[in-house]
């Protein structure tokens, strides 16, 4: 009995940091995805907006939230 224990801990001992590493690069991609996500700025607001904002009706310039970001712009609160 005491040996399937010591086991079963080596075995969890090996694959949660397998586990945990997954999900880190999953994390990692995802965030990287979100800063590349295409974003839309107008002529004269500070602002960027998603696809279909309803702030987006007399001027859409289409770029990047992270250059976005980059040159000042917040998010939309829509």
């Amino acid at each position: 009995m005491r040996k399937r224990i010591v086991y079963l801990f080596l075995v969890l001992g090996f694959l949660m940091p397998m586990a945990s590493n997954v999900q880190g690069r999953e994390v990692t991609y995802t965030a990287t995805k979100q800063k590349d996500a295409v974003v839309y700025i107008t002529k004269t607001g500070e602002k960027y907006h998603k696809e279909g904002c309803q702030y987006l009706k007399k001027s859409q310039i289409k770029t990047t939230k992270k250059e976005a970001v980059k040159n000042g712009y917040g998010a939309c609160k829509l």
